[in-house]
């Protein structure tokens, strides 16, 4: 109600305009009490909720176009309530290509040094997940390894997914393997890569404060790697956004074998939409 009545007070721009950034922000507010956390007033807003909001957004693919008209916002907010400083003035700072920018290169490699500076070990079992198999991080965090491995793949439950969506995700190296021997191991009973004592929302914030204090800022960024590395086995070429061939220059083959992948890295990530891996890999087309 408080965000309702800073826009009621300032009327900048179109009808239409207002309206947007009225919705916009109610969703926000929506978004960070999901995520945790209880703002007093609108004036209560800090770099820490940026980071959530932005980090919630990415993790369910999210175009650029729509995180910059949403950041736009935030930018409103922060000005209107004299925080400034609060937003960053750079989206590429949030990993977010600028308008007319060509789709931004999202993926991230792992640096294991801040890895190890990490104190959870469940929010460090849930990172590698990420970079392992590509998980979303509410995916990693409910990960439940005794129901989820299984000889040659692992099986994700609907309620740990979003969309509630259930699929499998191969295990084809020996470094999954790995990972998943380390967290059999850390988690020998039937729980999760939750701590028993802490709910989903509060090892959430937990999940966030650790990762930002590491400077491991959007894990995200590992399920695009995860995306690339699995284009790569499967076509066996580079995709279109890490420097591969765009679709023009393919050839016939070439073009078949883009679309195969696609069309299984699409089913390993969880996406009902095979366009939504433009996101990851660059343009089909």
């Amino acid at each position: 109600m408080d965000l309702v009545r800073l826009c009621q007070r300032n009327r900048d721009g179109s009808y239409g305009t207002q309206n947007n950034r009225r919705r916009g922000l109610s969703a926000m507010a929506n978004d960070l009490v999901d995520l945790g956390y209880k703002l007093p007033s609108a004036t209560s807003l800090k770099p820490k909720h940026v980071e959530a909001l932005v980090e919630r957004w990415l993790d369910t693919d999210t175009s650029d176009a729509s995180i910059r008209n949403r950041l736009t916002w935030l930018r409103w907010w922060a000005e209107k309530v004299n925080k400034v400083n609060v937003v960053n003035r750079d989206n590429a700072a949030y990993g977010v290509a600028e308008r007319g920018e060509v789709t931004r290169n999202r993926a991230q490699t792992l640096d294991h040094a801040k890895l190890g500076t990490i104190e959870c070990p469940y929010i460090k079992a849930s990172i590698l997940l990420q970079v392992a198999f590509g998980l979303r991080r509410e995916e990693a965090m409910k990960f439940q390894p005794q129901a989820a491995i299984r000889a040659d793949q692992i099986a994700l439950q609907a309620s740990w997914t979003k969309g509630g969506r259930a699929r499998t995700v191969p295990v084809t190296t020996l470094e999954q393997r790995q990972v998943l021997e380390h967290i059999m191991r850390l988690v020998p009973g039937g729980g999760s890569l939750i701590p028993a004592q802490m709910t989903y929302v509060e090892h959430l914030k937990r999940f966030e404060y650790q990762t930002l204090k590491a400077g491991l800022r959007n894990t995200h960024g590992f399920r695009h790697a995860y995306a690339q590395q699995r284009y790569a086995v499967l076509t066996g070429h580079a995709c279109p956004l890490a420097g591969g061939k765009r679709w023009a220059d393919m050839s016939g083959n070439e073009r078949a074998a883009d679309r195969a992948a696609r069309h299984r890295i699409s089913a390993e990530l969880g996406h009902g939409r095979l366009k939504i891996t433009d996101t990851y890999l660059g343009s089909a087309f």
